[in-house]
C-alpha cells in the first residue's frame, strides 16, 4: 500500500464500522489438518486490528482458570494478494489473544473487499479434538 492510499485509510472523514470476521474448525482431529476461508464482503475493505481465539473440547464448560489452550498452529493467507502473514505456521496462543486481552497487531492489516482470508489449521495434539474459533477484529472501511 503506498503512502497516498494509507492516508486515505487514516482519513477520519471516511466511514468506519466496527466489524468481526470469524474462522473456525469445529472438530480438529489429533494431528489433523483443516482449512477455513473467510470471504471479505463486497461492500467495504476490512482493516484488521486485533486477533482473539476461543477453544473448547467437546463443548465442555470452561472458566477463566480452566480455559483450553489449543496445541494447534495456523497459517493465514490473504488470497487477494497471495501473501502469507507468517513465515511459517505459528501456535495459536503466540499470535491470538483472549477476548479480554486480544493480540493487537503492530500495524493494522488491510484486506480488500471480496478477497478471501484462508486459515490453515494443523493440530499437534496427542489425543484431543478441539473446536477452535478465531476472531478477526477491526473495522469495515467505506469509500465514497
Amino acid at each position: 500500500m503506498n503512502n497516498e492510499n494509507l492516508r486515505d485509510y487514516e482519513n477520519p472523514t471516511r466511514r468506519r464500522d466496527f466489524f468481526v470476521y470469524e474462522a473456525q474448525t469445529l472438530v480438529l482431529a489429533a494431528a489433523g489438518n483443516a482449512v477455513d476461508t473467510v470471504q471479505i464482503q463486497a461492500d467495504a475493505d476490512f482493516i484488521l486490528q486485533k486477533l482473539t481465539y476461543e477453544c473448547d473440547i467437546a463443548g465442555a464448560t470452561q472458566t477463566i482458570s480452566t480455559r483450553t489452550v489449543p496445541n494447534v498452529t495456523v497459517q493465514i493467507t490473504d488470497t487477494g494478494s497471495n501473501r502469507q502473514l507468517f513465515q511459517q505456521p505459528v501456535p495459536i496462543p503466540s499470535i491470538f489473544g483472549t477476548g479480554e486481552l486480544p493480540f493487537i497487531l503492530p500495524n493494522p492489516r488491510l484486506f480488500m473487499k471480496t478477497s478471501v482470508i484462508q486459515v490453515d489449521f494443523t493440530s499437534f495434539e496427542a489425543a484431543v479434538t478441539p473446536s477452535i474459533r478465531l476472531a478477526f477484529i477491526g473495522y469495515k472501511f467505506y469509500r465514497y
